[in-house]
């Protein structure tokens, strides 16, 4: 195998990678070949003494995948001042904005779930109150009916915004911590 076929194979198998790695672990190997061949090596051996390229590419995309991109921006280290303004910019905002507003939109999405669950459970309550009661009305029995429908209907919009709320609050905290540890 000669040095175009070996880059070739290396580059082909890295291909999840982003290209600015690809080039470099390229440039890497290009310079083995460089280097092999002003030492008087032909390309097949220095091809053989690198080693197989897929093995190659696979060593490199575990070393790669290894790394964790998600790690958060460490803490900046900026002057007491600026540290101190942006924690009291933030509890100001938290306290007298964004925290009373998220309460009342928790408030609003309890409300809605203890609206949907007790259309949902109208029925039981209008068989309650014919048993307690020993009389059947069956206006009061048909509209418990349409409320459950209500009910019903009413869930799945519950759901979607509770899943709504809960992935807003989350980043807005991680936005907080963001902004105190100095990233913007």
């Amino acid at each position: 195998m000669n040095r175009k076929q070996f880059l070739t194979e290396v580059e082909q198998r890295l291909s999840p990678l982003p290209a600015e790695v690809r080039r470099e672990l390229l440039s890497d190997l290009s310079q083995h070949f460089d280097y092999g061949l002003v030492n008087g090596q032909s390309e097949t051996e220095i091809a053989h003494q690198l080693g197989n390229p897929e093995d190659i590419a696979q060593e490199a995309l575990k070393e790669v995948t290894n790394v964790d991109w998600n790690v958060s921006p460490p803490l900046r280290q900026g002057s007491f001042a600026r540290n101190l303004f942006t924690f009291l910019g933030l509890l100001f905002l938290n306290l007298l904005i964004s925290i009373p507003m998220m309460a009342t939109l928790w408030a609003v999405w309890a409300s809605l779930t203890i609206v949907a669950v007790t259309f949902v459970a109208a029925p039981l309550l209008a068989v309650t109150d014919y048993v307690l009661n020993s009389t059947f009305y069956p206006t009061k029995f048909f509209f418990s009916i349409t409320l459950t429908g209500m009910g019903l209907l009413l869930l799945p919009g519950v759901r979607y915004l509770l899943l709504l709320m809960v992935k807003g609050t989350v980043q807005y905290w991680k936005w907080n911590q963001i902004t105190l540890r100095g990233a913007y």
